[in-house]
């Protein structure tokens, strides 16, 4: 399986960015919470709720496409 065929079947297992936001909801963060935060603040309670950031590089996914999902926008 080439690797991006592998990266595909990760971001699928983690539910893709819908995934990940749902993970975020369920961790209670959600766009009223990280209102008027800054990007470190917004991350740092991201990790502060047991939710690792790491992947996301690796799936091509910036830690601001999800606030910007998160804030609906």
């Amino acid at each position: 399986m080439a690797l991006g065929g592998m990266l595909g079947g990760l971001a699928d297992s983690l539910g893709g960015i819908d995934g990940i936001i749902e993970k975020l909801n369920d961790a209670g963060i959600d766009a009223s919470v990280i209102e008027g935060l800054d990007l470190e603040a917004i991350v740092g309670m991201i990790e502060e709720k047991g939710i690792d950031l790491s992947i996301l590089e690796t799936l091509g996914v910036s830690v601001e496409d999800i606030i910007e999902k998160v804030k609906g926008a």
